[in-house]
């Protein structure tokens, strides 16, 4: 593993070019296929949403039969919204699964390019339906094509194994926290330019804007990433071979003791962030246009964009100023009280202010699952990054989808009391059961240690003591024409 005091531009022109112009198009997809939908759904039902203007809806002058009208739209498409999801999550979960244990035989680059083209071919479906009038179910086709190319899961493995095989162990943190500012960037400016988009141009421009953010993403990765992991002499061909889908889930097995319970306790906490964080996403478009917020879709890119901007800063600041005097497992639990607070304030957010206040309560909301993953990366050998990424990207995506599923048959309901933050208030209660299972990690310390690299002819050993540290070796030697990527001393 690559040492080092600092990252060189060339360490962090690698893959985070690729996650930012697939993290843009895809921020740019959520607000602008969902306000698509919206404006199919209320053109088709007679409801008054005005995309191009400055206000939504008519916000608390609406009648009862307009409100009426409000609901349905909301309930509406807060379930094409969930079909969406279901269609991408479901087939990138199995996808994942067979990706982790390939890429440590093969490589990171082809879980780099699958799902950005996956991606490309999604944008290409919806503006099918927009140029060709198609029905708003047609996008189900999209979604499903981008979820059997691996979606966001594949593309956060790649990432994450690719920073684990190059990056010093002690600042693995640091640069998963860096990913996830490049993905909050990248969402940023998608979402801060969205709405201004669709206001001044419709939906289509945007669309176009997509699809190229995703083409140059496949470019990139094709003609400008290195590979970070030789190929391995054992039979690589296949996929879909059972072998790799065991790696994904023997990195489990191959941890005893404290090491066993650590690594269950964090991939629950990981997985149960995922359900707020990236679950919660839809819901929060629908309840900034509900009335009476009625934000127009200009506004809603402003305030997503905030909030990934505070969570993105918030997040690497969190890792790097708490992570010098505290352990990662406090500043973890620092990072959840902070987006319970984000949750519960905005669920009771009623006008524009207190809504755009909401991310700076969550500020080191951030920092949670980066250091969670980085605490999960230390505990395993270096051979067994791709396949346990593989099941935490996998768990994350499975527990991203239930908590769309939830949030997005919630919502709904909750409209019937006129309570449409009452999803935000559940999804802070759940992060509770994370905060409090930190408690239960176990030898703490084996995440400021090296980890021992776990091999066929030392399994014997597994369970014995924790051996002292001791500096890696000093270099191994990389022929010129190597297209391995070289370490940076």
């Amino acid at each position: 593993m690559p040492e080092g005091r600092g990252f060189s531009w060339r360490q962090l022109l690698t893959v985070e070019p690729v996650l930012f112009l697939y993290a843009f198009g895809l921020f740019m997809n959520i607000p602008v296929s969902q306000q698509f939908i919206y404006h199919r759904l209320s053109e088709a039902k007679g409801y008054p949403y005005h995309f191009q203007q400055d206000t939504g809806c008519e916000g608390k002058n609406l009648n009862d039969s307009m409100k009426k009208l409000e609901k349905e739209v909301q309930t509406d498409a807060s379930y094409v919204q969930l079909g969406i999801v279901m269609f991408s999550a479901l087939p990138s979960i199995v996808i994942t699964l067979f990706m982790g244990g390939w890429t440590d035989k093969v490589g990171r680059r082809p879980a780099l390019i699958l799902p950005t083209l996956g991606s490309a071919l999604e944008a290409v479906v919806v503006l099918l339906v927009m140029y060709l009038k198609w029905p708003i179910y047609c996008l189900f086709i999209g979604g499903f094509v981008h979820g059997i190319c691996g979606y966001y899961t594949t593309i956060i493995l790649a990432c994450m194994s690719y920073i684990a095989d190059t990056t010093e162990e002690s600042r693995i943190a640091l640069r998963l926290g860096i990913i996830e500012l490049i993905v909050f960037l990248g969402g940023m400016v998608a979402q801060l330019t969205s709405g201004l988009w669709i206001e001044k141009l419709g939906f289509i421009t945007p669309y176009w804007i997509i699809f190229g953010c995703h083409m140059a993403a496949v470019l990139y990765a094709i003609f400008f990433v290195p590979e970070s992991r030789a190929k391995s002499s054992e039979n690589t061909g296949r996929l879909f071979s059972l072998q790799n889908l065991k790696s994904s889930w023997r990195v489990y097995a191959k941890a005893t003791g404290s090491r066993e319970r650590n690594l269950v306790v964090l991939t629950f906490c990981n997985g149960f962030l995922a359900i707020a964080v990236m679950g919660i996403n839809g819901v929060v478009n629908l309840y900034t246009l509900h009335s009476p917020l009625c934000f127009s879709p200009m506004l809603v890119g402003y305030f997503l964009a905030f909030r990934q901007f505070m969570h993105g800063t918030g997040g690497v600041s969190a890792i790097k100023v708490l992570g010098m005097c505290l352990p990662d497992a406090v500043v973890s639990r620092i990072a959840i009280v902070s987006y319970i607070g984000f949750l519960i304030f905005l669920g009771f957010s009623t006008n524009e202010f207190m809504v755009f206040m909401a991310p700076l309560v969550g500020i080191f909301g951030g920092a949670g699952q980066p250091v969670l993953r980085a605490m999960m990366s230390k505990i395993v050998s270096e051979d067994d990054q791709g396949s346990l990424f593989s099941t935490v990207s996998s768990i994350e995506m499975l527990c991203t989808f239930g908590g769309t599923a939830l949030f997005n048959s919630v919502y709904p309901k909750s409209l019937k009391f006129d309570m449409p933050g009452f999803v935000f208030v559940l999804g802070g209660t759940l992060l509770l059961l994370p905060l409090l299972s930190t408690f239960c990690l176990r030898d703490q310390e084996m995440f400021t240690r090296r980890r021992k690299i776990n091999s066929e002819n030392t399994k014997d050993r597994e369970d014995e003591e924790e051996e002292p540290y001791e500096p890696d070796s000093p270099g191994i030697y990389v022929p010129d024409d190597s297209p391995i990527i070289p370490t940076v001393s």
